[in-house]
């Protein structure tokens, strides 16, 4: 047998096909009206420019930024966001975080260098596997660089760099608790706080004055909401008075999802893997009754509502600080769309596109469900179509469905809201990553 305990299994997979499922049904199509609002920008920029492209869209984007920082500004005192640079790191991005007020939340040397380049940004300093050469250059601008230790070798090795540099910086240990999973990769346990509270004080220059909670892909605030709880037992019973009136600061980090932007195909749902695998094994198609469903997560004022009542139930009690964020996919996203032209008509139900998944990386979109909309024949109802990119790639797919009122070779099509891990994890991967041009400002070319 394949697994140990084979009756088990079989019991289990029978209380999987017998068990009651929810399925959060819908359709998307507000996404395709959305974009379609900026229909004759989108139009007008594949006419100046050849596709594919990736569009920025400031305007889009601040409101986005404005939105988060609004939500939280109301419910959480003394709140100050710093934007995730890897979730989308071109300069049109980060200069309009920046522009909006925010700080920049980096995880590399090159990204903190990238930072440095915009005066007066304060600029926190995650991540692992920091090089001392990373470390030198944090402390070189400790005048508005934070570094958070992701480990206690970290933590020495910051205090050797000071020490060599005779220059203090301010710090901040990132934590893991029992609810972060795989995000345990990152920082110390928690019950291990206090220690990282005591070995700090033997490195003089390195001023620890906060703790990070990142975790990331939270649909709602239970995470953070149990994180915190977790973090104001730890500092009420673990941390000294002393110890906590050291803290300046608390970093909630980021994770927060999109409202209502994709879906997820029925083979990831736990029933549909099953059936369409033992359909597959007889080599049967799977029949399902719709074609998709909603990839669900809260509002931004919602994670904002209930992480500011979490942190005044079990952390403002205890300690008295300031709260940073690390907004990144819920701001990102709306920074940009990805726009292809049709090269290739081969059938009704298939075509050609010009431009491939380089753009994004990796096999997205038959993984995920998102929106494809033709912006020369729109409609408000989807066809189904396979949409094929330009690589000699057979997963190299952008969708299996478009709102269009029909296809032709020579239509626009545009994947709207992919500003989020898709530029950033862009690969020359047989063909060259495509420009990126202003949607809707003064255009000063592609970059």
């Amino acid at each position: 047998m394949i697994v140990k305990e084979f009756a088990a299994k079989r019991r289990r997979v029978e209380q999987l096909l017998d068990g009651d499922h929810t399925y959060p049904v819908g359709d998307l199509s507000g996404v395709a009206a959305k974009i379609l609002e900026k229909r004759a920008a989108i139009l007008d920029a594949a006419a100046r420019h050849r596709t594919p492209l990736y569009l920025f869209d400031g305007r889009g984007f601040a409101e986005a930024l404005a939105a988060f920082s609004r939500a939280f500004d109301e419910h959480v005192r003394g709140h100050r966001p710093f934007y995730a640079v890897k979730s989308n790191h071109h300069p049109h991005v980060v200069e309009g975080a920046v522009r909006a007020g925010y700080g920049l939340d980096v995880s590399s040397g090159r990204e903190l260098r990238q930072a440095l380049q915009h005066d007066g940004c304060s600029i926190l300093f995650s991540g692992p596997a920091k090089t001392e050469e990373d470390l030198e250059l944090a402390v070189a601008h400790a005048d508005r660089t934070l570094v958070h230790l992701d480990s206690f070798r970290e933590l020495e090795r910051l205090g050797r760099v000071t020490s060599r540099l005779g220059r203090p910086i301010r710090a901040g240990v990132r934590v893991s608790t029992a609810h972060h999973g795989a995000w345990s990769k990152f920082g110390i346990p928690l019950g291990e706080l206090a220690r990282c509270f005591r070995e700090a004080q033997q490195h003089p220059l390195v001023d620890l004055q906060g703790i990070q909670l990142h975790l990331s892909w939270n649909r709602d605030a239970s995470p953070y909401r149990r994180i915190i709880e977790d973090l104001g037992r730890c500092l009420a019973h673990d941390l000294t008075a002393e110890q906590r009136a050291r803290l300046r600061f608390i970093d909630v980090g980021g994770g927060y999802r999109p409202h209502r932007l994709e879906g997820y195909y029925p083979t990831d749902h736990p029933l549909g893997q099953v059936i369409s695998a033992a359909d597959a094994h007889f080599g049967e198609d799977t029949e399902f009754v719709h074609p998709y469903y909603i990839k669900d997560s809260i509002p931004v004022d919602e994670y904002a509502r209930e992480i500011g009542a979490a942190i005044d139930d079990h952390l403002r009690p205890i300690v008295d600080c300031v709260y940073y964020t690390e907004p990144g996919r819920i701001v990102s996203t709306y920074a940009m769309h990805i726009a292809l032209t049709v090269v290739d008509k081969k059938r009704d139900d298939l075509v050609i596109v010009d431009g491939g998944i380089n753009m994004v990386g990796w096999e997205k979109y038959l993984q995920i469900y998102c929106p494809v909309v033709n912006v020369t024949r729109p409609a408000d109802r989807e066809i189904p179509v396979r949409i094929g990119g330009s690589l000699c790639d057979c997963e190299d797919v952008w969708g299996l469905r478009c709102y269009a009122e029909a296809i032709e070779e020579g239509d626009v099509l545009v994947v709207p809201f992919q500003g989020a891990y898709t530029f950033s994890v862009a690969q020359e991967f047989i063909r060259p990553i495509p420009a990126v041009c202003r949607l809707d400002e003064p255009d000063d070319g592609p970059r």
